[in-house]
């Protein structure tokens, strides 16, 4: 395919595009859920999230956030990739690389030296996606909760 991508902070009139790739990226929450969070990032000065636009058609996202701390970084604040979603009929066209490579750019330029990341154990192919881009894999770690009775 040859592909003219262009890449944008997405905004509010975005929000139906937006959700219909969040509801892609994250079956398991409501759409209620999805668009609180979406309205959170809308209204926060530490997250945005970036569309990857081919041919004038919406092709994937992106989500950068500011965090406080991130483990395996040594650096504080750390700009942390918080989600990336490419079309499955776009996978293999260098999407998330663009829109990955776009997100360091900007964190390179305001001045950090680290950026983050997290990916689930099961997840081997964004795994794999990290390794080519040059991530390193820092721990693994499995999270544990338990509900408090009243």
């Amino acid at each position: 395919m040859d592909l003219d991508v262009t890449i944008r902070e997405m905004r509010g009139l975005d929000q139906e595009v937006w959700l219909g790739m969040y509801r892609k990226l994250w079956p398991k929450f409501s759409n209620e859920a999805l668009l609180a969070e979406i309205n959170r990032i809308n209204k926060s000065s530490k997250r945005s999230a970036f569309l990857a636009e081919a041919n004038g058609q919406a092709v994937g996202f992106a989500e950068y956030g500011l965090r406080d701390y991130a483990n395996g970084c040594n650096s504080q604040p750390v700009p942390f990739l918080e989600g990336v979603w490419v079309d499955e009929a776009y996978r293999g066209e260098g999407i998330a690389r663009a829109l990955i490579e776009f997100l360091l750019m900007r964190a390179k330029r305001a001045g950090f030296v680290e950026f983050g990341s997290d990916v689930e154990l099961s997840n081997y192919s964004s795994q794999l996606m990290h390794e080519r881009l040059g991530f390193e894999q820092t721990e693994k770690v499995i999270y544990y909760r338990k509900v408090l009775e009243p």
